[in-house]
């Protein structure tokens, strides 16, 4: 495909992409339920405009200083929505701007010069990780397409890109320091590779490197975030995002999502297993089979060596992130992509190879086939069957919503049921959603009080500890002072899934009418001939 025109190139990658992400994604739900808060909070936006206050969320962070972090991606899936509905126009969304990422992979690596594009398009496509981040219907395919312009820009030194794409990245998602320290790295490790490597002095080598770029990223990470419509609460929002919640995540507290808990490093290897394989492959060609004419600069082109300096480098502190992180690995993964193509790039593949035997060789084969097979069938499975149908909650939420006025405020089992519940009905008030950390923020004691109520075991289990008995009615005591008293909920939605013991609770305090009873949930009405105090 090297002699077809770029743009028809891309098309062709594109489409292929496209065609095996919509083999994969289920198509009668999804495996993350923030799904539902996007294609709603779009919905929104094109009716009302950007979304300025969050009511529904009142008693969290969202109440007092939100902004609308995905603003960008937001705005691209109202075509989508409008066109094919809300949660179909939401799952091809999806598809579309994962086969967008794989193509400003492909790009990227064309613009860099590397190697062996075709085989590493591939490679990233069947990569477990990667196909599961891209497929969850969040803004990552937007941000991961942006991250690879990105780099591509600085490395060929076009400082005003990078303020372009990091500014598009500040209004599409909260993480664009990623993208902006990422190619602070990159200078550093340039610099790095010029003083030691070749000889020139700190000045020299630091003038040379894509300091520029890596400085225009951070400008044009405040001028997009000054931009933004909810500038500027943006600042205080991202923060809680960025900093509070990804590294200073509250775990003895709330229950926070997967994606947030440090990674098990047996996981993760296992995760990257095809990658590391291949990099440390790619290194042994390095060393004895090395590709002579790619070891200086070509005309046009940038130095492959210094790539694998600068790279390797921010691999290690994504690495790190990771490790904190599991999220993380949806920048670490695609990294370690384009370094591995650059390694290979400075092989002589042919050389390499030829120094195995031929059974060598056989054998090689069938494990790069049965580990391309694993991570397929691990793909599949991840998706399917999804954890959240399209009409999950639904007819429990019909029975509230018959009830319900904008007025009245519903108590829900879990944080994590918010975006299905707001998106079956967007009038009544909640508790907590979209991160537990968001109510933790505002109100420490009102998260504990919720997180003791709905689930009186985790405040040991969050602390390592083993979980205590509570009695019933100290328990029923607890739920009604929170509930009726405090937070003067007219309605409990709970599902059965999550907290099935508070499902019984409901059931054994005769205050609470239970108005509807599905397979996945449940809902209960204080009567209004109760008098909230």
């Amino acid at each position: 495909m090297r002699r077809v025109h770029p743009i028809l190139r891309s098309l062709i990658v594109f489409s292929v992409s496209a065609a095996w992400f919509a083999l994969f994604i289920p198509w009668s739900g999804f495996s993350d339920p923030d799904v539902f808060y996007h294609a709603k909070i779009a919905q929104l936006i094109a009716a009302h405009g950007p979304i300025r206050e969050f009511p529904w969320l009142d008693l969290t962070l969202l109440g007092t200083s939100y902004a609308d972090l995905h603003f960008g991606f937001h705005l691209l899936l109202i075509p989508f929505v409008k066109a094919f509905g809300l949660l179909h126009g939401a799952r091809i969304a999806a598809i579309f701007f994962a086969a967008g990422a794989i193509v400003a992979f492909d790009a990227a690596l064309g613009w860099l010069r590397i190697r062996g594009s075709i085989v590493w398009t591939v490679m990233l496509l069947i990569s477990q990780p990667f196909v599961f981040r891209m497929l969850l219907g969040k803004a990552t395919p937007l941000v991961i397409a942006l991250y690879f312009i990105g780099l591509a820009a600085a490395v060929l030194r076009r400082p005003v890109l990078v303020a372009l794409i990091t500014a598009a990245y500040a209004c599409t998602h909260g993480g664009w320091l990623v993208l902006a320290g990422s190619l602070a790295i990159l200078a550093f490790g340039d610099a790095l590779y010029s003083r030691i490597v070749e000889g020139a002095t700190w000045l020299e080598a630091v003038r040379k490197s894509p300091w520029r770029e890596a400085a225009a990223s951070f400008l044009g990470g405040c001028i997009g975030l000054i931009l933004h419509p909810n500038f500027p609460e943006i600042f205080r929002f991202a923060w809680a995002q960025v900093v509070t919640i990804g590294l200073g995540s509250p775990f003895q507290h709330v229950s926070i999502g997967n994606e947030w808990h440090p990674s098990d490093p047996v996981w993760l290897i296992v995760s990257m297993a095809p990658w590391i394989i291949a990099v440390l492959l790619g290194i042994t060609g390095l060393v004895f089979a090395p590709r002579m004419s790619q070891m200086t600069k070509v005309i046009g082109a940038p130095s492959l060596p210094r790539l694998v300096t600068s790279f390797g480098l921010i691999i290690a502190v994504l690495l790190a992130l990771t490790l904190k992180s599991r999220r993380m690995i949806e920048f670490l993964l695609p990294v370690t992509a384009l370094w591995c193509a650059a390694i290979w790039s400075l092989v002589d593949v042919r050389t390499f190879f030829s120094a195995f035997a031929k059974p060598a060789r056989v054998i090689l084969a069938l494990c790069i086939v049965g580990v391309s097979l694993k991570q397929i069938v691990t793909i599949w499975t991840d998706f399917h069957p999804p954890r959240y149908r399209d009409d999950a909650y639904a007819d429990t939420m019909s029975a509230i919503t018959s009830r319900a006025s904008t007025d009245d405020r519903v108590f829900h089992s879990s944080w994590d049921e918010f975006p299905i519940l707001f998106f079956r009905n967007d009038r009544p008030r909640y508790i907590s959603g979209l991160d537990p950390t968001f109510l933790y923020i505002a109100s420490s004691t009102l998260s504990d009080r919720v997180r003791d109520v709905t689930c009186p075991e985790c405040r040991n289990l969050l602390a390592g500890r083993a979980p205590s008995p509570i009695s019933t009615s100290t328990w029923q005591t607890l739920a009604w002072t929170l509930i009726h008293d405090q937070l003067k909920s007219r309605f409990i939605f709970v599902s059965k899934t999550t907290r099935p013991s508070f499902l019984g609770l409901m059931k054994s305090d005769s205050r609470y009418e239970q108005i509807f009873d599905a397979t996945d949930s449940a809902a209960f009405e204080i009567p209004t001939t109760t008098t909230f105090q």
